[in-house]
C-alpha cells in the first residue's frame, strides 16, 4: 500500500460467489453473443472515419463481464458495500455491453449508457432490444440471482453535455483518455459516496480517494482499474 491504496492484491471470491458470477455471464452471453467485439470495433472505426475523426479518446474496446464482477464484488466485501438501487453510468458506452454488465451484475434501478459515436450507439439500442426480450423471463426464472430488471437507457450524445449527477456509480473504459477529459470527469458533480471505476488512468484529485488498483482482462489484454470513492461536493 505505498501509494495510499491497495496495489495487485486480488480478492478472491468465495466458490459460491464465483457461481453465482457464472451464471449470470452465461445469461450476459444470451444477450450480447449477436454483437462480439469485432463489429464494435468496426463500427468505430467506420464512424470515425466518416467524421474524420481519428481521436485517442474515442479508441474502441470492450470491458469483460466477469473482470468486472469480480471488482463490484470487491466493493461489496472489502469498502461497505454498494447501495442497493441507484443509477449504474457508462461513461462512453460503445455498443453497451458494460451497461448490459452493470444491470446484471447488481439491483441497480437504472443503468445508462452514454455514446457520442452514432453507429456505436446503434449497436447499443440493439443490445437494450435483447435486453428486455431475454431478460425479464430470467429474473422470474432466477430470483435466486436477481431482485429486479433495472431500466437500460443510452444516449447519444458529449458524455459532459449529458451528464451523471444522479449516478452512484460510474464506470469510464477511459486507457485511451486524455488528462483534460480525465480530470473533467473526476471535477463533474455526484454525490459524496459515489462509487467510480476507471481504467489504466486514475482521478487525481482531492474529491475523490482510491481504495485499490488491480488488473484485469478486457477485450485488448490486461488493464488496470482503479476503485474510486467521492469525498465532497463541489
Amino acid at each position: 500500500m505505498d501509494n495510499g491504496y491497495r496495489v495487485d492484491d486480488a480478492y478472491l471470491l468465495p466458490p459460491d460467489v464465483r457461481e453465482v458470477l457464472n451464471r449470470k455471464y452465461a445469461i450476459f452471453q444470451q444477450i450480447t453473443g449477436n454483437f462480439p467485439v469485432s463489429l464494435g470495433k468496426d463500427v468505430s472505426k467506420k464512424d470515425r472515419e466518416e467524421l474524420g475523426n481519428a481521436s485517442s479518446t474515442l479508441t474502441y474496446g470492450e470491458v469483460e463481464f466477469v473482470s468486472i464482477g469480480e471488482i463490484f464484488e470487491t466493493i461489496k466485501a472489502r469498502y461497505g458495500a454498494i447501495p442497493s438501487g441507484g443509477v449504474f453510468y457508462d461513461l462512453g458506452s460503445g455498443t453497451g455491453k458494460g451497461v448490459i454488465a452493470g444491470a446484471l451484475l447488481h439491483n441497480f434501478t437504472e443503468c445508462v449508457g452514454i455514446e457520442i459515436l452514432e453507429g456505436l450507439y446503434d449497436v447499443s439500442v440493439q443490445q437494450k432490444q435483447e435486453y428486455d426480450r431475454i431478460f425479464p423471463e430470467e429474473v422470474k426464472n432466477n430470483p435466486e440471482l436477481f431482485e429486479n430488471k433495472p431500466e437500460v437507457e443510452f444516449y447519444k450524445n458529449d458524455m459532459f453535455a449529458q451528464g451523471w449527477a444522479d449516478a452512484s456509480l460510474i464506470f469510464a473504459n477511459s486507457t485511451c483518455f486524455d488528462l483534460p477529459m480525465m480530470e473533467a470527469i473526476a471535477n463533474a458533480p455526484v454525490q459524496p459516496g459515489t462509487w467510480a471505476l476507471t481504467l489504466t488512468k486514475n482521478f487525481n484529485s482531492p474529491k475523490w480517494r482510491i481504495f485499490e488498483s488491480i488488473r484485469k482482462n478486457m477485450s485488448w489484454g490486461e488493464a488496470t482499474v482503479y476503485i474510486h470513492q467521492r469525498l465532497q461536493l463541489e
